[in-house]
């Protein structure tokens, strides 16, 4: 398989004319037009100012969905413009998004170009995203627009869902219908399943001659590849290059908060810092209103005051929170064995904020050494992950063996209290 583009490739023709495109009105600063010019400098100054902010804030308040979601999903958008493949860019974006909302705005956007892989990843975020009966049946709606454009595997999920009535009427016919182009197709397991079902009557006339058939053509398509699962889960995903450049950023910021509080005038210096931004930023609002700049001169300074008291904000909070009872004590205990620590920690990295990382499989990991060192409630979150896909791969007998085994140690620890 011929390997894409790299992503510096993909970014680089795209946010170059993009550059070039905010760029160019100030060439005009030389010209009669300078008036405007400097206007469109000042907007672009004030437009970096207000994300900025947006980003600080949404950080500092730990908000759950991400600020500038428009701004990505935009920037996204014009990136796959310059692609020779777009649909394949928007799947691996898809396939690399934390937050599942993006991640579905992402298929979408692949499925709108009507490729058939596309189709057909979109239609397994729909059949194993646990959004209810309405979920499968555009799921099943997606496989078949894929199926009917040529795609393998596709006609064989679509064969099974009517085989079995998994989001649609069952039809025995139609199924076996879709397993005969599927194998056409070259999978191997719709081969196999034909070659089973005429040797066995199931769902069809039993055929020796058939299933001999079918049997051969499966040796012959053989080793067969394992089936595939949607791309929104995080099992053996790529990181995000956005997402590990903000947590990168914001981890640095956050490691150096922390050792300038560990200083002995460290709390001192930060409220001297906060109370002298604080001065400078009335100050200059008051001196901006006091006299009516109108060529806003007073910009540069505006723009720095509100970034540095959210980031004076945000060392505040971790000042509040201390060093030795925050996320360092927390991640060393969890890593020491303790089960409660394991089980916060998965906790925080599902519902992220407050400086992690919104990150399921992460979240399973911790669930998973939580819950064999016998925490109950970890055992639970462990057999709702398996049921929803959250993470791990859907597997409805190991939701079962996980809740079973939190019933059970809920009743063991319940048991002196009861005698």
């Amino acid at each position: 398989m011929k390997p894409g583009p790299s992503p510096a490739r993909i970014w680089a023709a795209p946010l170059t004319i993009l550059g070039l495109v905010l760029a160019s009105p100030l060439l005009l600063l030389a010209t009669p037009l300078a008036p405007l010019a400097a206007l469109w400098g000042d907007l672009l100054l004030l437009g970096g100012w207000v994300l900025l902010v947006l980003v600080l804030l949404g950080r500092l308040t730990q908000s759950s969905s991400r600020p500038l979601g428009f701004l990505e999903r935009g920037l996204r958008a014009w990136v796959a413009r310059f692609a020779p493949t777009p649909e394949a860019l928007w799947l691996q974006w898809a396939r690399q998004a934390h937050d599942p909302s993006l991640g579905h705005w992402y298929l979408e956007r692949a499925s709108r170009t009507g490729h058939p892989e596309a189709l057909f990843q979109e239609g397994l975020a729909w059949l194993e995203g646990g959004l209810g009966p309405g979920g499968v049946m555009l799921g099943v709606e997606r496989l078949k627009r894929a199926a009917e454009a040529g795609h393998a595997e596709a006609a064989f999920r679509l064969a099974e869902a009517l085989r079995t009535g998994h989001g649609c009427a069952r039809d025995a016919a139609d199924a076996e219908r879709w397993y005969r182009r599927s194998a056409a197709a070259g999978c191997g397991c719709a081969a196999a399943w034909l070659g089973h079902a005429y040797a066995c009557g199931d769902g069809v006339a039993p055929d020796p001659e058939e299933a001999r058939r079918w049997t051969e053509a499966a040796v012959r398509l053989e080793p067969h590849p394992p089936l595939r699962h949607s791309p929104l889960r995080h099992d053996a995903a790529p990181e995000d290059p956005l997402v590990r450049l903000q947590g990168a950023a914001m981890g640095g910021l956050e490691a150096a908060a922390d050792r300038f509080l560990a200083l002995r005038l460290g709390p001192g210096l930060l409220l001297l810092a906060t109370a002298l931004l604080a001065g400078a930023f009335l100050f200059t609002v008051g001196a901006f209103f006091w006299a009516g700049s109108s060529q806003l001169h007073h910009l540069p300074l505006l723009m720095l005051a509100i970034p540095l008291l959210v980031l004076a904000g945000q060392a505040w909070h971790l000042r509040r929170e201390g060093p030795a009872r925050g996320r360092g004590r927390l991640r060393k205990k969890a890593e020491g064995g303790d089960a409660e620590a394991c089980f916060r920690l998965a906790l925080a990295h599902r519902q992220g904020g407050q400086g992690y990382l919104r990150d399921d499989l992460t979240a399973v990991l911790w669930f998973r050494r939580a819950a064999e060192a016998g925490h109950p409630g970890a055992m639970q979150a462990l057999a709702e992950a398996y049921r929803g896909g959250h993470g791990v791969v859907r597997d409805p007998r190991a939701a079962a063996q996980w809740e079973e085994a939190a019933r059970a140690t809920r009743d063991q620890l319940s048991a002196p209290s009861v005698r």
